[in-house]
């Protein structure tokens, strides 16, 4: 009986030494997959971000459109006014007026924009990537006409979220991203039916900083942070716009923190100087910001842009 008791004693000691590390170990996380076994990355995704930028840069020019309409109806109303009044004198003067001849003035036009006419507008121009893009910049005859593409683009957004959410699934991105996601989608829907242009820009903005989450489970050409930077950069002048500049301090914080490993990407493949532009432009948009001057950061910041979708052209034209 001794020996059997010994034996069992034995067993449940080696058990307990076996066991006890393994408990006290904690779970690993999977290994993120290596890209080349990732899916390419669905389409729809650059569509998304397309539609969101022309939401951005309809809602943007708003202010604009409104300020022209108004000013081509009192030129228009001048205009009447001028005639009644020219057509009474040749009624006075009879056939004299007739003989001489009526010297033509040349048509006043409306101001044309400027850069306190918007916020984002100078940026968002250094993103477009087509011709197509240039029809945004024509004042309608009506505002409602801008509500109506905003409105038709935004439910456009619906569609295209009902193709990639599956998707996303599928490759197990994070519930609470997907539901973060669409609680901005529905935010900017009810905002640009309430024609809110300003909310409309920030929601729309906030929308694209999920982009990136969404190309890491794919295989991308271009490095996801190059849309991290865009969204920061943006994000700055917002809260700049608002003179909300502790906010704005910290995304140009973001934009030098996640901007360094693609500058040394970039040194890597011999494209030092675009490197050095950027860190150029980011320190001015950095004095811009202390100065708290609302024009020049939208101006450093347009720069900035620009050399950030230099830094992608690189990237891509190394690969």
């Amino acid at each position: 009986m001794k020996s059997i008791k010994k034996i069992r004693i034995f067993m449940i000691a080696f058990f307990l030494i076996i066991l006890l590390p393994a408990c006290g170990e904690k779970p690993q996380k999977p290994a993120p997959k290596p890209e080349d076994t990732l899916p390419e990355m669905p389409k729809v995704i650059e569509e998304i971000e397309k539609d969101i930028l022309k939401i951005m840069t309809l809602a943007d020019k708003i202010p604009y459109f409104e300020r022209v309409i108004i000013q081509k109806e009192k030129i228009e109303e001048k205009s009447k006014i001028e005639k009644i009044q020219m057509a009474e004198i040749g009624e006075e003067l009879g056939q004299e007026s007739e003989s001489k001849p009526k010297a033509s003035s040349p048509q006043e036009q409306p101001k044309p924009m400027t850069i306190e006419d918007s916020i984002l507008t100078e940026i968002l121009n250094k993103e477009k990537t087509s011709p197509e893009d240039k029809k945004e910049d024509k004042p309608p005859k009506d505002i409602a006409e801008t509500w109506k593409s905003i409105n038709t683009t935004t439910r456009g957004l619906h569609d295209k979220w009902n193709v990639l959410e599956p998707l996303l699934i599928k490759q197990t991105v994070s519930p609470e991203i997907l539901t973060e996601f669409e609680d901005n989608m529905d935010k900017l829907t009810n905002l640009a039916i309430s024609k809110n242009y300003f909310g409309a820009i920030t929601t729309a903005n906030k929308l694209t900083s999920f982009l990136p989450k969404f190309m890491a489970f794919y295989k991308k050409d271009i490095p996801p942070t190059i849309f991290v930077l865009k969204y920061h950069l943006r994000d700055v002048v917002l809260n700049a716009a608002v003179e909300n500049y502790p906010q704005a301090q910290e995304s140009l914080n973001q934009i030098k923190e996640q901007s360094q490993n693609i500058k040394t990407d970039l040194i890597e493949k011999k494209a030092k100087s675009t490197a050095e532009k950027f860190d150029a432009s980011l320190a001015n948009l950095q004095k811009s910001l202390e100065k708290k001057d609302i024009n020049l950061i939208k101006i450093n910041a347009a720069i900035t842009m620009k050399n950030i979708i230099l830094m992608k052209d690189d990237l891509l034209g190394s690969i």
